[in-house]
């Protein structure tokens, strides 16, 4: 028996087009379900201080506005710092001129028996003279 040798040429090598089709879908949707779609921080709106050239600044000398509401028999006493304001326009009229000298920050102090509707009233004064850092406090029925 005659053995013949037969030449053996090395085996092309083939990429498996199929499989790497599938690896990268499959990092395609692993980077796609890990991404964050958040905004960064630096595309943030900030508030910057008003305070133009020349001009010290007061608004760390000032303390906050504070807006006190009461009972009476007539309806609800508003005070702006100790100042007994008769409406909500002379109280806007306070605040806008309080408001040309910086922007402060403003608490509403109510009395437990004062409607909500006159601390709404109170919050869309200071909404009206631009002042928008408002706080609430609420105080009982003897204070």
């Amino acid at each position: 028996m005659l053995l013949t040798r037969q030449s053996r040429e090395p085996a092309r090598l083939q990429l498996n087009m199929a499989a790497m089709i599938d690896v990268v879908f499959l990092l395609l949707i692993f980077f796609m379900c890990t991404s964050s779609f958040r905004k960064l921080e630096h595309d943030m709106p900030t508030q910057l201080p008003r305070v133009a050239v020349g001009q010290k600044q007061q608004e760390a000398d000032i303390g906050p506005i504070r807006i006190r509401l009461g009972r009476t028999n007539e309806g609800v006493l508003v005070t702006c710092d100790g100042h007994p304001c008769g409406t909500f326009n002379d109280l806007a009229e306070q605040l806008e001129a309080r408001r040309a000298i910086a922007d402060i920050p403003v608490i509403i102090e109510g009395q437990g028996v004062v409607p909500f509707r006159y601390m709404v009233a109170a919050l869309d004064t200071c909404y009206q003279a631009d002042l928008r850092r408002v706080a609430f406090s609420a105080k009982g029925v003897g204070r």
